[in-house]
């Protein structure tokens, strides 16, 4: 049993070739935070597989590379099938603290199905933390974009920092989301158009050598298919037509 809920918390690690940051992340994490942690290697074409199995986790590799969004899929459902009560996303490259879950505690005994990690509650991360101007600016314009149209109440919307509860494993039809990044984004999207609880909780980052974001050209057509992703959340909400994604499990 962890040592902060009577939940069954567990963590699941993404990877795809994070070699340099894997001992490091391994370190930092506080393992009494949770019941059991996962490694999932996307069939990386360095070493973090085999650095991976030096430590106490259990480690998964793909044979083939499912993707962003394909890797955590099966990480959210292996979790889940194993008795997870609550899944933490963990990003091999160990740009997010996982010992942050910790501030999450009332809304996890709140039950809450989805609850994010956010960098930009009463703080400005480009001033306060390095991140680069253009990822600040290009987040930030988008998440406040995003909350006002669709009336999401969230600071951020693009963090690789989110808590997945059983209420969202069993109501979301997520297995039908995009294999790439835009995951992240549709699983928000999705939770709120089922009524489902969410919340944030601040976070802090790190933008250092070993961090494996999405690069500016990925994050391009990733932010492009943000405005296709709306036009299709707000079609369901009006019942002219409903994505796969937001049908009932």
């Amino acid at each position: 049993m962890n040592k902060f809920s009577d939940k069954k918390i567990y963590g699941v690690v993404i990877c795809y070739n994070s070699e340099a940051a894997i001992e490091d992340l391994y370190k930092r994490i506080d393992k009494e935070i949770f019941d059991k942690i996962y490694f999932f290697d996307d069939n990386s074409t360095d070493s973090s597989y085999e650095v991976a199995k030096k430590f106490d986790w259990q480690v998964i590799k793909n044979q083939t590379n499912l993707g962003h969004g394909g890797n955590l899929k099966k990480a959210i459902k292996t979790a889940f099938v194993d008795g997870a009560d609550y899944v933490l996303e963990i990003h091999a490259d160990n740009q997010y603290d996982p010992n942050l879950i910790l501030k999450a505690k009332n809304l996890i005994e709140q039950d809450y199905a989805l609850i994010i990690g956010s960098r930009f509650v009463n703080k400005n991360p480009y001033k306060d933390e390095g991140m680069p101007f253009l990822r600040y600016i290009s987040n930030k314009v988008m998440s406040s974009f995003t909350s006002k149209l669709l009336s999401i109440e969230l600071t951020e919307f693009h963090t690789g920092f989110k808590i997945f509860g059983k209420s969202f494993y069993d109501k979301v039809q997520f297995d039908e989301c995009s294999d790439n990044y835009l995951f992240s984004f549709q699983i928000i999207l999705i939770t709120k158009f089922f009524n489902l609880k969410y919340g944030e909780i601040s976070i802090t980052a790190d933008y250092g050598e070993k961090v494996n974001s999405c690069n500016y050209y990925n994050g391009f057509f990733y932010l492009l298919s943000n405005f296709s992703e709306m036009f299709y959340y707000l079609m369901a909400k009006s019942k002219i037509f409903k994505k796969s994604i937001y049908k009932s499990k």
